[in-house]
């Protein structure tokens, strides 16, 4: 199996399949059978991820996170990240296999591509989430105002992150996506630590 088709099939188990949110260590949470080459892509994802100073975390999603977290909705899916904190304390989320993907994804892309922000309109509400939805990706949980977001509850900054999740199953935090589009980095610069460096030109995808 090509190495970009095991990574499409551990994206699709992440967010379809989910991780076991009942595992204990993220080495333990494969939502694959253990020794198939999209698990060793999962592993190898982990330790890119590590290498580059950032740490791995399991987060699950949840909905109605706008009320009280007894009220919380745990939707049975989870989601491994690698998460990123500057020295000034922002951050950034990206998923580990967009990270270590050898090829492109519509995250990272969408990272590169640093496409304009589109004018901020209040009655539209979150930026950042109409940003991600300029570029076809989501990070709505249903309708209305009662919310949701990847959750890790042991994070010391953020309990809740909302990501932009594209089609393709990469994802990466919104906030740090629209904040790159104006050229402000959080966390780190993801155009650094992607192991996808284009040499010919981005796709043109966005």
């Amino acid at each position: 199996m090509s190495r970009p088709l095991a990574t499409a099939i551990v994206l699709g188990a992440l967010l379809l399949g989910g991780v076991p949110a009942a595992a204990q260590s993220p080495a333990a949470q494969s939502p694959v059978p253990a020794g198939s080459p999209a698990a060793a892509d999962l592993l190898g994802a982990r330790s890119v991820c590590e290498e580059k100073t950032g740490t791995v975390q399991v987060r699950e999603a949840m909905f109605d996170t706008n009320d009280d977290p007894s009220a919380w909705v745990d939707m049975g899916r989870s989601i491994e990240l690698c998460r990123f904190q500057a020295e000034d304390g922002s951050r950034i989320y990206v998923d580990t296999l967009t990270l270590a993907s050898p090829g492109p994804t519509l995250a990272s892309v969408a990272y590169l591509s640093k496409v304009p922000e589109p004018k901020y309109d209040p009655n539209k509400g979150n930026p950042a989430t109409a940003y991600c939805k300029k570029l076809a990706g989501s990070s709505a949980f249903g309708s209305g105002g009662a919310g949701g977001g990847w959750v890790a509850m042991d994070d010391p900054d953020d309990q809740i992150v909302a990501m932009c999740v594209f089609p393709d199953g990469s994802m990466i935090d919104e906030w740090g996506l629209e904040y790159h589009s104006a050229g402000i980095i959080r966390g780190i610069d993801l155009a650094q630590q992607f192991v996808y460096q284009p040499t010919d030109g981005l796709p043109t995808i966005f």
